[in-house]
């Protein structure tokens, strides 16, 4: 198999490590939770349902209803 070196950032090579399960290599990682095309809003819920809690930006948190937060005109 051909490969590839690339050089990522520090907070990118963190990522990588928390997903990276035993007997794993980057690549694995890589393969798993990205060769995946996202092509719906259901392919990036399952995405981000996969990431949460992983420090890669993805959160399952319920967003606030608008007029809860602070400032924000209400509406109706």
């Amino acid at each position: 198999m051909a490969t590839k070196t690339n050089t990522i950032s520090e907070t990118a090579y963190r990522a990588l490590v928390k997903c990276k399960q035993d007997g794993e290599s980057f690549t694995d990682v890589i393969e798993r939770e990205f060769s995946q095309r996202i092509v719906t809003g259901a392919d990036l819920l399952a995405l981000s349902r996969r990431m949460a809690g992983k420090g890669l930006g993805f959160s399952q948190k319920k967003p606030r209803p608008r007029a809860a937060i602070a400032g924000a005109p209400k509406y109706g």
